[in-house]
């Protein structure tokens, strides 16, 4: 505070001025000011603005140094980890992520060939976990909170039409960087999806996010306990300066010789040039952490930051210059409570003893080195003892390479009366049996953990329950049924992740195309009352074991007809086998529609359903029935009357029973509870209030003291015949219903006759066949086995003949040497 001297008036007239106050402060100093300017108020801007621009740049730096050092410190600690995920992806690597690289081993004439145990696991993994969380038809489904209605049933259609239609056409990047995550997985045995509003491309993003690209706090469990994560990005010059347009983030000056924090393993792998930083890429660290400015939603200089409760924060900072260039709130504008937003999803493959999951490296990768160790010493062992070398005594034997065709001898010029004794060949042996025995028990260990060796199903005995089948299925991939558990919980997080965005960030009502037609999504569809969860089943992790439960369903509605509905077990089973536009193949039951009694009278002769309705004239529609049944030309005629009486009988009993709810509402002057839907086999009745129970009786039972016989139905009347007492109808039903299910089990007893006779049949003509084909096999292999014995003979003849003319040569030419040797000494004793 600045000093103030004695008697000095800082107004002219000796008095504040009007609006200020002047308050004593020690002996001589005062303070002089407005009351309402005392309080400063903090810079205004909107909740979603960049706060960069308004928070003091001398702060910014030091948060971006502060920053900085605690990335670094989390680099640091991971660098173990980093090293084992660099060897998770160099296993693709043409040397398979040994020491000794290929040119070493190729200089020396070794075998470079990598065993592709591992990439096989994730190549087999890729493609089995995209085909359940990208199925033909989209990947999302949704489901209602709660009770449902026809409103809420339409509502979660819309949103499961359009997040489909999103992730499928409007989100292209979806599917290309889903494949990518779902082979790097198994690898390295985690990655990350980001999910956010995109300013430039004005629409949400789901992004892969690397791993390596994705930094934790050191100790951190999860995402939403996690102290701090940084996502590194590398963004082209040219799409930052568009975000700078849009205001989301700030200009930053040109530096070049830029250090990018992620290795270059990457590149290596995919045999292209190093990441060279310049530029035209910028690197930026996006941090999301929990801090404080001065000045921003409520804090102050003067505040103690120990005991204060910091706020979570998206800091974005450019490596380049190391700069600050985005500050942004990282809670839901209206959560009071300011918990922390999480943009990103993880996926991981094995669970871990800390944050990053384990991958196929992690468990087998020792496996993998050994496979591709005993690999390539079979290979060179093969290679050595086909293409023998050895040692030559220098100077013995002269000339240079020589080509020797078949059948010929090669003259030498040597210094030595052996050849043999001028080279000596190493003994290598042949590759080893029980090295090639050790290589394929390593590699079905491998197989075994990661699931990728065949299943037995095709072995099973093709006449066993599908229970078993399935069952089998299942005790053969344990291990990917945990996996597929935990894709499907972390694809169900980034559903509700995008789902969230559409509800803040669509127009309030958007127009879009499916197969249908033209479609539309409102942003308040979007809410509490819709779960949006993937298509992929938790249970089912194959198409196989897919096929094999719908076929079990199938086969159970079949033998019980009256306790399943068959529309949806067939159904189930297209959908199963995954056929394109079922309603094209499998015709939907339809729903009866309200008609006259002509109309139903129609409707029966052409197999369409019928339904009585409550508020229909009931004793007018018996009447046009019965007299419908009666004619000889039309229902009465005996040919027709078999087929349609069963469903005539039945709807006149609807109205029958409707009529007497009718007649008993009025007896009883009080409404009664709304009436279900006794057609839908999912119906239920709902419980009625025991107090209206008790009104009901009581009037009932006196309406029927009065009036003990309910009033005649002049349609059922007119005719004394049997057809004219309801009772008869219903036994004459009854009747027709039993010869109708015992014609169809004679008929399902005929079919399985001639499907078990047919089944015999066909067992015969395949056992027939298979002796003839384990005949011929083994006529074959005993030609095999002469033609190799006659070859081997051959070949043992030509040896001995080369080798007997050999030696006559030898002989021959040892007795020309002792010819001339003789007469050389001949010569000298003349």
């Amino acid at each position: 505070m600045a000093e103030v001297e004695e008697n000095v008036v800082p107004f002219a007239d000796g008095r504040p001025a009007d609006g200020l106050q002047v308050e004593p402060f020690g002996d001589s100093e005062v303070l002089i000011g407005d009351p309402e300017l005392d309080v400063m108020d903090e810079p205004t801007s909107d909740f979603d603005d960049n706060l960069a621009e308004v928070i003091d740049e001398k702060e910014l730096l030091q948060k971006a140094n502060s920053l900085i050092t605690s990335y670094e410190t989390d680099e640091s600690a991971r660098s173990e980890w980093r090293t084992r995920y660099e060897d998770g992806l160099k296993t693709l690597d043409p040397d398979g992520g040994l020491e000794e690289s290929d040119d070493a081993r190729a200089s020396r004439g070794l075998s470079t060939v990598v065993h592709p145990l591992i990439a096989e696991a994730a190549t087999q993994f890729n493609a089995r976990a995209i085909t359940e969380l990208y199925p033909s038809g989209g990947p999302v489904k949704t489901t209602v909170v709660g009770d449902a209605s026809e409103e809420v049933e339409e509502q979660a259609r819309r949103v499961r039409e359009f997040m489909n239609y999103q992730l499928t056409q409007e989100m292209p990047e979806y599917f290309a960087d889903l494949d990518q995550m779902l082979f790097q997985l198994p690898l390295v045995g985690h990655a990350f999806k980001k999910l956010y509003w995109d300013v430039n491309l004005g629409r949400q993003v789901s992004m892969f996010v690397k791993a390596e690209d994705f930094c934790v706090a050191p100790e951190s469990k999860d995402l939403q306990t996690s102290l701090r994560y940084t996502h590194v990005i590398r963004l082209p010059k040219n799409d930052y300066n568009r975000y700078v347009e849009a205001g989301y983030y700030l200009p930053v000056p040109t530096y070049t010789d830029v250090t990018d924090p992620s290795g270059t393993v990457t590149q290596e792998i995919e045999g292209v040039d190093e990441y060279n930083n310049d530029d035209d890429v910028l690197t930026l660290l996006e941090m999301h952490v929990y801090e404080t400015f001065n000045g921003v939603d409520g804090m102050g200089d003067e505040d103690n930051l120990s005991e204060v409760v910091a706020l979570p924060y998206v800091v974005t900072i450019e490596m380049g210059s190391q700069r600050v260039v985005s500050v942004r709130r990282n809670w839901d504008e209206d959560d009071e409570d300011k918990r922390r937003r999480n943009w990103f999803v993880s996926y991981r493959f094995l669970p871990s003893v800390g944050f990053y999951g384990f991958g196929l490296y992690h468990m087998i990768g020792g496996l993998g080195k050994a496979a591709t160790g005993a690999l390539r010493a079979l290979l060179d062992s093969a290679a050595f003892a086909n293409m023998q070398g050895g040692f030559k005594l220098k100077g013995r034997v002269s000339g240079g390479e020589m080509d020797i065709n078949p059948g010929e001898f090669v003259d030498l010029d040597a210094t030595v009366d052996d050849v043999n004794k001028a080279i000596m060949p190493l003994p290598f042996k042949e590759p080893s049996g029980a090295l090639f025995n050790l290589l394929g028990l390593i590699v079905d260990a491998g197989q075994r953990f990661a699931s990728t060796a065949d299943l037995n199903v095709g072995d099973a005995n093709p006449n066993a329950p599908v229970g078993s089948t399935v069952a089998l299925i299942e005790q053969g991939s344990k291990a990917f049924s945990a996996i597929h558990k935990r894709l499907h919980n972390s694809q169900g997080h980034e559903f509700k992740l995008l789902a969230k965005l559409n509800s803040e960030n669509l127009p309030e009502q958007f127009e879009f195309s499916t197969n249908s037609g033209s479609e539309i999504i409102y942003a308040r569809d979007f809410d509490d009352r819709i779960d949006v969860i993937p298509v992929s089943d938790p249970n089912i992790f194959s198409a196989t074991q897919r096929i094999a439960q719908a076929q079990a369903v199938l086969e159970m509605a079949r033998s019980a007809p009256e306790l399943h509905d068959i529309y949806e077990a067939y159904k189930r089973m297209y959908e199963a086998v995954r056929i394109p536009n079922i309603d094209e193949v499998l015709k939907k039951p339809e729903e009866a529609a309200r008609l006259d009694p002509i109309d139903e009278n129609m409707a029966v002769l052409y197999g369409k359903p019928i339904k009585a309705f409550p508020e229909q004239d009931h004793e007018s529609h018996i009447a046009v029935h019965i007299q419908f049944l009666q004619d000889p030309s039309l229902g009465g005629n005996p040919q027709i009357n078999k087929a349609i009486m069963p469903i005539m009988m039945a709807h006149i009993a609807e109205h029958i029973a409707l009529l007497y709810r009718t007649r008993m509402q009025a007896g009883i002057n009080m409404e009664l509870p709304n009436l279900p839907n006794l057609r839908d086999p999912k119906f239920r009745f709902e419980d009625i209030d025991p107090e209206l129970d008790m009104q009901i009786s009581q009037r009932a039972a006196q309406v029927v003291q009065q009036a003990p016989q309910m009033k005649p139905i002049p349609a059922m009347n007119m005719q004394q015949n049997q057809q004219q007492n309801p009772l008869q109808y219903a036994q004459q039903l009854a009747q027709l219903e039993a010869q109708s299910l015992q014609a169809r089990t004679q008929s399902q007893i005929n079919a399985d006759q001639a499907k078990a006779q047919n089944n015999i049949q066909i067992k015969q003509a395949e056992a027939q066949q298979d002796m003839q084909i384990e005949a011929a096999k083994a006529n074959a292999e005993l030609q095999a086995k002469i033609a190799k014995l006659q070859a081997e003979l051959q070949i043992e003849r030509e040896k001995n003949q080369a080798k007997i003319q050999m030696e006559q040569q030898q002989n021959q030419a040892e007795l020309q040497m002792e010819q001339q040797k003789s007469q050389m000494e001949a010569m000298k004793d003349e």
